[in-house]
């Protein structure tokens, strides 16, 4: 009977330690992720400060591109666009409301979640480089096509607002609704939100598998 209950109560204290050592490693690595987060965000943050206007040439061609390409078949409010420093300016046909043609972004407003983004990306420790590499650039890749597409919200938003051809608005009041809200919405949503949501997405897979394997040793 002795026998029996020691050999009963055996696993159990393994399994008490078992779990211990596991939580303990678990705590070693978000303490880990937490210093390497604050290190690379410092450090994309610096990149992102003196690179930002090199960035910004890179959107400005493309971006400009887009708007032209919306406005084929209806009204011709896009000109040009030009880059100084952390502002793109979106040049536009003559309104009484914007004497000086131009709409003004402030890019920071645009491309700052990359900082987060990619801070995250490397905080997250024990990943083969050439895995990180592909989740890197695939998260740039991503995050490329959003600002466009920011730049395409926050400029005809401000078309919608303020600008009249041959005294007629630009969009009809439902559209410019729509673009406002829009506007609004990636301002106090998506800049907060779409980092932590791409990047758990990228590493879902990597996470999945480490949360398989902590069964299989936990079990």
């Amino acid at each position: 009977m002795c026998g029996s209950r020691s050999s009963s109560s055996s696993p159990s204290l393994s399994g008490i330690f078992g779990q211990g050592i596991l939580s303990g490693r678990i705590k070693s690595k978000k303490a880990l992720f937490l210093i390497r987060l604050v290190f690379f965000f410092l450090l994309f943050y610096t990149l992102w400060y003196f690179l930002s206007p090199v960035y910004n040439q890179i959107l400005a061609p493309v971006s400009v591109q887009i708007l032209k390409l919306s406005e084929i078949g209806g009204k011709h409010i896009t000109n040009s666009m030009q880059v100084e420093e952390k502002y793109i300016f979106v040049h536009h046909v003559a309104s009484e409301k914007y004497p000086e043609r131009a709409v003004r972004v402030r890019t920071n407003v645009v491309h700052f979640d990359m900082v987060l983004l990619f801070a995250l990306i490397w905080a997250v420790p024990h990943i083969n480089w050439k895995k990180r590499m592909k989740i890197f650039l695939l998260g740039f890749a991503i995050i490329f096509v959003l600002h466009l597409f920011k730049i395409f919200v926050f400029v005809k938003r401000e078309y919608a607002l303020h600008i009249k051809v041959g005294g007629v608005p630009y969009w009809s009041p439902t559209q410019k609704k729509a673009y406002y809200y829009l506007g609004d919405f990636i301002l106090l949503v998506v800049n907060q939100i779409f980092p932590i949501l791409l990047w758990s997405l990228l590493y879902v897979k990597y996470w999945w598998g480490k949360r398989l394997k902590l069964g299989i040793r936990a079990g």
